[in-house]
């Protein structure tokens, strides 16, 4: 088998790879939207960030929750929710939701990103932490509060104020003076209830970390939000590389599935086009010709109806000739058996392949065959000589 056939076989099985990885990445796209895994990966995510991560005690996730239904009620988040309307979708969503009943709470839909800078001003703003900055008195020795020790008595707030006997508030007077009436509604009625420990502590590491940066209780809290939001940003980065290792999962058993319905098997495409001249003609002439297809459809269109006429050995009609070995005058041998055995693992072996490549997407496909046509024709084309080029001495 000479090298230019071996090219032309290859970009044979891209074109097809790449074809059926387009369908597969529809069909991925509309299973995420309609079941809304980014919004309900993002909602999760945000709940693992604030209970201080999934080894945490049950009882803190479940504030975490609680905490984060607070925040998706806010109108900064709640208006990001941009859902469609119509009837369709609305039934849609009523199916996601009676599947995942936990997903997104009361909610049937939610934003699929949120900014960090929405998130830190909504965060804090729900703890009441800038309100609560506005009743500090007293200050340290040298002349500052830190915004560290404010949050290390957040949890002993509600406790401190309703006891005046206790440790507590004498400690909540060090930092706040005297503890008028305005103060104690505040905290018993503004304050949420359902705030993790591990948040807490976590937003005191990052005050304690502002505070080396700035002095003054301002600037503090300016500098506070906005490592509030790197925190956000960074567990963010996470999220997303988990968001996409289960993606890739669900592409795989999606290219799996799509090889099995289409009865693509790797093995047999490359015996076909290894054989007949003419398919493998017909695709790599028409790949060379309209190489910009992934961003034409009717280009697109043209491949689709090119690999119908031309016969390509996929699709269920081909049956026959995977199991071509079968048909021998000898139907009580033992080798029919062995060789029906074989086959069978051949094949889905051959989809297994297949599958694997399919979930590959779309654009790897398409990076690679424009590199392999680039070799079949020796070369990109010479870039032609324009006006605007300066001529050669």
């Amino acid at each position: 088998m000479s090298l230019p056939v071996i090219v032309d076989i290859t970009i044979g099985l891209v074109v097809i790879y790449f074809i059926l990885s387009l369908i597969a990445s529809e069909i991925q796209e509309l299973i995420s939207t309609s079941l809304q895994w980014r919004a309900k990966h993002l909602k999760s995510s945000i709940e693992l960030l604030l209970a201080g991560g999934s080894e945490t005690e049950e009882s803190e996730i479940i504030k975490a929750e609680n905490l984060v239904n607070k925040l998706y009620t806010d109108p900064l988040i709640n208006t990001l929710n941009q859902q469609a309307k119509g009837k369709i979708e609305k039934q849609f969503r009523g199916i996601s939701k009676n599947i995942d009943t936990k997903g997104l709470g009361e909610k049937q839909s939610g934003p699929s990103y949120l900014p960090s800078e929405t998130f830190a001003i909504t965060l804090l703003d729900t703890l009441k932490i800038p309100q609560l900055i506005n009743y500090v008195k007293n200050y340290s020795e040298n002349g500052e509060t830190n915004l560290h020790i404010i949050l290390a008595f957040y949890k002993e707030l509600k406790i401190g104020v309703n006891n005046q006997d206790s440790e507590e508030y004498k400690t909540i007077q060090t930092i706040y003076g005297d503890i008028d009436q305005n103060f104690i509604d505040f905290v018993n009625k503004d304050l949420p209830d359902d705030v993790p420990d591990n948040l807490i502590k976590s937003l005191g590491v990052i005050a304690q970390r502002s505070r080396i940066k700035v002095g003054n209780l301002t600037e503090e809290m300016n500098q506070f939000k906005n490592e509030v939001e790197t925190w956000f940003d960074r567990s963010m980065d996470r999220a997303s590389g988990v968001y996409k290792r289960n993606a890739k999962g669900v592409a795989i058993l999606i290219g799996i599935s799509v090889a099995i319905f289409t009865n693509t098997d790797t093995f047999h495409l490359v015996s076909r086009l290894s054989q007949d001249s003419a398919i493998r003609s017909a695709i790599t002439q028409s790949a060379s010709q309209r190489a910009d297809f992934i961003n034409d459809p009717q280009a697109r269109r043209q491949i689709e109806k090119l690999l119908g006429d031309a016969s390509v050995p996929i699709g269920w009609q081909n049956i026959n000739q995977q199991f071509e070995l079968l048909d021998v005058k000898d139907s009580n041998s033992e080798n029919v058996v062995l060789i029906r055995i074989w086959q069978g693992f051949k094949l889905i072996c051959g989809w297994i392949v297949s599958g694997l490549a399919i979930s590959m997407g779309a654009p790897f496909w398409f990076d690679i065959l424009n590199k392999l046509v680039n070799v079949r024709n020796a070369g990109p084309k010479p870039v032609a000589y324009t006006k605007d080029q300066p001529t050669q001495k």
